[in-house]
């Protein structure tokens, strides 16, 4: 567990991501064209053993945390969700996340979950930066990550291949203080 709890929002649970949740499932997530064409592991052969020692690895390290994103109503695990490498001496860290179950798409999970990945950033982990990165056709990462309070850093032209197209990528921050000053307005 993540601090010996989970973190619970109003649609979504986090907790740590366990081996056990290395199932077929899991693989489908990242080789299913339609789920992984904006993921970076698109580009290497996935398995159910590569997924698992992935997951030994981040649970082993220091500067990696990587989460379930549980369905509340359903105790259905449909996504993850990584935070790292943190960076200890400037206190930053980036995060990346999945909604591997397309019928929970567009229903605000992913926003939900970079929120509540944010807060554990900074409430528990002391972090002043949390930064993600998109590849700019991925127009569902770009609105959770905004409506999460991320503002958009910078634009990296023609950065990475899709569909044979070269795109450009985007980078997304948000700061604590402007983290807190949505807490207050809430």
């Amino acid at each position: 567990m993540i601090y010996g709890k989970e973190i619970v929002g109003e649609k979504t649970i986090l907790r740590d991501l366990a081996p056990a949740d290395c199932t077929d499932r899991y693989l489908n997530w990242l080789t299913d064209p339609d789920i992984n064409r904006f993921l970076e592991s698109r580009l290497t052969e996935q398995t159910i053993q590569s997924i698992r020692n992935f997951v030994i690895d981040i649970a082993g390290s220091k500067n990696n945390y990587m989460f379930a994103i549980i369905y509340k109503d359903t105790e259905e695990h449909i996504g993850n969700i990584k935070v790292g490498p943190i960076h200890p001496h400037y206190k930053n860290a980036y995060i990346g996340y999945l909604i591997g179950e397309q019928r929970y798409w567009g229903r605000g999970i992913a926003t939900e979950a970079i929120s509540l990945t944010a807060g554990f950033c900074f409430d528990h982990l002391g972090l002043h930066k949390v930064s993600a990165g998109l590849i700019e056709p991925n127009i569902a990462s770009r609105r959770a990550l905004e409506k999460a309070g991320f503002k958009p850093e910078g634009l990296f032209r023609q950065e990475v291949a899709v569909d044979g197209q070269y795109v450009n990528t985007m980078r997304y921050g948000l700061l604590h203080e402007d983290f807190e000053a949505q807490k207050a307005k809430k």
